[in-house]
């Protein structure tokens, strides 16, 4: 069975990169040189992170975007895709 899970991720623009945090997933983090990385690796570090929970552990993704801290953030939604045996 495949699962299909979105989750907003705020990219925080940094003079060193992009860090890319998801609010509502604590610990499930990553970065990236661009934009275009910083996708990447946030569609692998949630899948990395989901894969590694019990489908009931698995929390509720906000329905709205977060509200970002700072001006330079940015929200983008990232999809993931869980298979489950």
């Amino acid at each position: 069975m495949i699962r299909t899970y979105q989750y907003y991720a705020i990219f925080n623009f940094a003079e060193d990169g992009i860090n890319v945090t998801f609010p509502d997933l604590p610990g499930c983090i990553t970065c990236g040189d661009s934009v275009e990385e910083a996708l990447l690796m946030a569609k692998e570090a949630l899948e990395l992170f989901l894969d590694g929970e019990l489908v009931e552990d698995i929390p509720a993704p906000q329905s709205i975007m977060p509200e970002l801290l700072n001006s330079k953030d940015k929200a983008y939604l990232i999809e993931a895709n869980i298979t489950y045996y």
